[in-house]
């Protein structure tokens, strides 16, 4: 590939991470804010759990869905530009994404536990909403918000990136190198 493919191929990655970022960006939905601010009983922590859940699921899609190994370092790296300003007017959130985002990827890598993924990274936002041991029904809501987010983040990664696809008569198994 000679150097201008080579910018190009850069420079649509970049295009397209920055437009997958942004939909991990949009505020927080309100009436996931309304319960989560009820449950916990703060607003503003509510919001700041809530948004950097988002980002911690879409970081962890990117991470795990994308056909590119590449993807997850460009929307990373775009991503910490965001913290990054962020932590000029709020110091706290560079600080609470880098312990949310720990305890989101700790929460993931448990092994031979009994919840879903999906529950476990619940628990880390009801944690840090302020929260002690949930209710099943916080718990399952929390779920659900986990769930419904990676979901948006899926098809958002598939419209931006695209999907993998094979020619009709090619089995999967004989793409095998």
């Amino acid at each position: 590939m000679g150097m201008l493919a080579e910018w190009k191929a850069t420079r649509d990655r970049r295009r397209r991470s920055a437009a997958y970022l942004e939909s991990l960006l949009v505020a927080p939905d309100p009436a996931e804010l309304a319960w989560l601010t009820a449950l916990c009983g703060d607003g503003a922590v509510a919001r700041r759990e809530l948004v950097l859940a988002r980002r911690a699921v879409g970081l962890i899609v990117a991470e795990r869905d994308a056909l590119d190994d590449r993807t997850a370092s460009d929307v990373a790296h775009q991503l910490a530009a965001v913290v990054d300003r962020e932590a000029r007017d709020t110091p706290a959130m560079a600080s609470a994404w880098a312990e949310r985002w720990r305890a989101y990827t700790a929460a993931l890598a448990v092994r031979g536990d009994v919840e879903s993924p999906a529950t476990r990274l619940a628990r880390v936002l009801l944690v840090g909403a302020g929260g002690g041991e949930p209710s099943a029904e916080a718990l399952a809501r929390a779920t659900g918000f986990i769930v419904t987010t990676r979901t948006r983040a899926n098809e958002v990664l598939r419209d931006v990136f695209g999907v993998a696809s094979l020619p009709e008569d090619v089995r999967p198994s004989a793409m095998r190198v």
